[in-house]
């Protein structure tokens, strides 16, 4: 669904080839950021008209005179990752004919007006979504975390409270001491070798929700299309896996923004595809998210691979991994987007950007990489086909 008037066929096109050049530029970034921020403010609008004549009727109108009084602070709210996902919930409870939770937006309304430098009827303890806990001294907030590097500064909250955070999974522990030394490990690796994702990063990613790290070699990350500028995710080994999920999680949420904006894939026609990342069948749409992340992960890892100087290359175990992740992403993501590509439930722009990235990957297949890696990628790839079609009994890769 999109959420402002349609982009001319020009425009349209002209982001695709965006998306495939890298060529993210810090206006397409703003024009993102304020489609989710238009986004909410239609959800929210559309939860107050379901909902006249409540207790809420006073919060929507202490929102209205902010927005009058101080648009840049609201816009700043209102574009929270919980805002979305919290509408969408009172929308489909309402569908339902449940009682949607009011009382969040009263206790967001307040928060608003305290942060606008007023006094809202705020008792000590009482919870304020996006910003932290009021109490008698004032607000108490969310940590912040907080990294630089080769002249790039990244700033997110570390939200492990919000409720309508919470879709992501299990809660893990939120140690800022912890988080704000592995991000900042994590961010130097970005800043030195991966400078234009970084930036990205640094434009898209507002929140981190931390899940329960159950293995710490294969952390668990992820992200929602309500959820504009928040990843969740478990504690990574270490600073390369942390940087690469962080790449993988932002490109979702790029890719996702641009779909308000653009369609990329026709109508769910009830077909479902192999994607060589996941355990199920996917429509259309969501494998075309899968090949785009992985795109970005082939390469971070392509430029992984090169990290290193060439005299320690060989004996280096960071540039092995890298050769066989770069040998293995690549060949994977190749074979999705060629499924994409024969499908014919691209839509024209979506042709542009899965032809795109192919051409791209193309040229990549041809990079030499060791045997080893080589080995190592089929054996990757023939132990997930084995695995998927035990699981899905009936359907065909």
């Amino acid at each position: 669904m999109r959420w402002l008037n349609e982009c001319s066929a020009a425009e349209t096109y002209e982001i695709c080839h965006r998306l495939v050049d890298d060529d993210l530029t810090s206006e397409l970034l703003t024009r993102l950021r304020e489609i989710q921020l238009h986004r909410n403010q239609l959800l929210v609008e559309a939860v107050r008209r379901q909902v006249r004549g409540t207790d809420a009727d006073a919060a929507f109108r202490a929102l209205a005179e902010l927005q009058e009084s101080d648009p840049r602070l609201m816009a700043e709210l209102l574009v929270l990752p919980q805002v979305g996902c919290w509408a969408v919930d009172c929308l489909r409870r309402l569908r339902d004919g449940e009682d949607p939770d009011l009382g969040y937006l009263v206790s967001f309304s307040a928060g608003a007006a305290l942060r606008a430098g007023r006094r809202p009827p705020l008792r000590p303890g009482a919870f304020v979504p996006g910003l932290g806990t009021f109490a008698e001294s004032g607000l108490v907030p969310i940590p912040t975390l907080h990294a630089q590097a080769d002249g790039l500064g990244l700033a997110v909250r570390l939200d492990a409270v919000d409720p309508y955070l919470a879709g992501f999974g299990r809660r893990g522990e939120a140690d800022p001491v912890w988080w704000q030394r592995e991000l900042g490990r994590a961010w130097q690796v970005l800043c030195e070798r991966h400078h234009y994702a970084a930036g990205t990063i640094a434009a898209v990613f507002t929140t981190l929700v931390p899940l329960e790290g159950r293995d710490r070699a294969r952390p668990a990350s992820a992200t929602s299309g309500w959820a504009y500028g928040a990843i969740a995710l478990s504690p990574p080994p270490d600073p390369v896996a942390f940087a690469e999920s962080l790449v993988h999680e932002v490109w979702h949420l790029v890719l996702g923004a641009v779909e308000d904006m653009v369609e990329l894939t026709g109508p769910d026609d009830g077909r479902r595809w192999y994607a060589p990342w996941r355990s199920d069948p996917r429509p259309l749409g969501a494998l075309l998210q899968g090949c785009f992340a992985n795109f970005a992960i082939t390469a971070f890892w392509r430029a992984e691979r090169h990290a290193n100087p060439p005299v320690e290359r060989h004996a280096s175990p960071a540039v092995e991994r890298a050769e066989a992740e770069f040998a293995y992403r690549r060949a994977i993501t190749f074979e999705a987007l060629t499924r994409a590509s024969g499908s014919e439930g691209l839509t024209g722009p979506g042709e542009v950007l899965v032809n795109g990235l192919l051409g791209r990957l193309g040229e990549w297949l041809h990079e030499p990489v060791p045997a080893s890696a080589e080995r190592r990628a089929a054996e990757l790839r023939d132990g997930h086909r084995a695995r998927w079609r035990s699981a899905n009994p009936g359907f065909s890769i």
